[in-house]
């Protein structure tokens, strides 16, 4: 009969356990990483986030050599929106990217928050809200995904993808405007 109720044990030593100060009744259950076994390590999840960024920074600045030395020069990158009840696709090229940001007379400025990352071996994915604005004008905004491969170099984006939506579709970044 012990190994009948084995499972119990943990059970009533995680029942016991409460969030100190918290009087909601959930707060003693515990809850499992929706990761799990694909869950980064923190140097990972450093690493890939500090990746998306340097590609937002290079938006920013209009840095084409800093694009190209965190996206893979084969990267097709696409988006959807929906205006007027009418879904539409696009996609554009690295090499695209690169020429429309060395050409921007404007700084293109891209921001997220709350990232989500996943790796399992040297592929990880990351999914975040993000909004855009083209100098001080909002644009639009949405969610990126994108897909990395790990390389002697570090992580290079070898896939992005986002939606292009307007407020309240999506949320716009939690510390306001860009300064």
């Amino acid at each position: 009969m012990k190994r009948t109720f084995r499972w119990l044990v943990p059970l009533v030593v995680l029942s016991g356990c409460t969030d100190a100060g918290s009087n909601d009744p959930q707060a003693a259950v515990a809850t499992p990483d929706p990761l799990g076994a694909f869950a980064p390590t923190a140097q990972q999840r450093e690493e890939i986030v500090q990746t998306l960024q340097y590609l937002f920074d290079a938006l920013e600045t209009g840095d084409a050599d800093l694009l190209m030395s965190v996206l893979d020069p084969s990267t097709v990158m696409r988006s959807t929106e929906t205006r007027d009840g009418r879904t539409t696709f696009s996609s554009s090229t690295a090499e695209g990217l690169a020429e429309r940001i060395a050409s921007s007379e404007e700084p293109l400025i891209e921001r997220m928050w709350d990232p989500v990352v996943a790796v399992n071996g040297s592929m990880a994915t990351l999914w975040t809200p993000y909004d855009f604005y083209i100098g001080t004008t909002f644009s639009h905004c949405g969610v990126d995904a994108a897909t990395f491969m790990q390389t002697a170099e570090g992580w290079m984006i070898v896939g992005l993808t986002w939606t292009r939506l307007q407020p309240p579709a999506c949320d716009l970044h939690p510390e306001g405007p860009p300064v």
